[in-house]
């Protein structure tokens, strides 16, 4: 098959170029917020700008789109799915708080570069239970066979897990330095396993 022109994306389903556009425009939101050009993300894309505006309305349609894209959890579910549930609760733990805690920095590091008009502007996209919402039964299912070694019910562990996770990945709410993924597990299960468990 012949290559593409220089520069230039190979020919994709209509499906595949809108992927292709988002995978481009993503860190350029990173980077420059909502001021980003469809300029810059047609370049970055390797696609003519016309292109963007034929698989997205208009800048805001794709921004919304992109942000659809970042708050998607699915990736982290399907790996919270993998983590072995005959694991001891030390090992699934670290895993399922790395996982939560890596979701929580994407979106909040993507919103935070939109600004608060675009933050604003997509709040209540999703429900109330928040971008872990979607974990709860996963991590309440992982936690369950370690029922005796908790101070408190499998559900409720979700929930300190969930609210723990969430506020230290808050910029505005730490006091300092961030919070390290292996600091907080540690203390999640300081604060969840019973006295004189090690």
């Amino acid at each position: 098959m012949a290559a593409p022109p220089s520069g230039r994306a190979p020919r994709m389903s209509p499906d595949d170029r809108r992927a292709h556009i988002l995978d481009a425009a993503i860190p350029l939101i990173l980077e420059h917020g909502a001021e980003v050009t469809t300029r810059q993300i047609s370049d970055a894309a390797g696609v003519a700008e016309g292109t963007v505006f034929r698989v997205f309305e208009d800048k805001n349609a794709l921004i919304d789109a992109a942000v659809l894209r970042v708050m998607d959890s699915s990736a982290t579910l399907a790996q919270l799915e993998r983590i072995d549930s005959a694991g001891p609760l030390e090992a699934k733990v670290a895993q399922i708080v790395t996982l939560l805690h890596d979701q929580v920095r994407r979106v909040i590091a993507f919103m935070s570069a939109l600004g608060p008009r675009d933050h604003a502007r997509h709040h209540g996209h999703r429900d109330d239970a928040g971008p872990l919402g979607e974990a709860t039964g996963v991590v309440e299912r992982l936690l369950e066979p370690h029922r005796a070694e908790l101070r408190v019910e499998p559900a409720i562990a979700v929930d300190y897990l969930r609210v723990l996770v969430f506020g230290t990945s808050m910029p505005f709410i730490r006091s300092g330095r961030e919070i390290t993924a292996d600091e907080l597990t540690d203390f999640i299960l300081r604060g969840i396993s019973r006295e004189g468990d090690s």
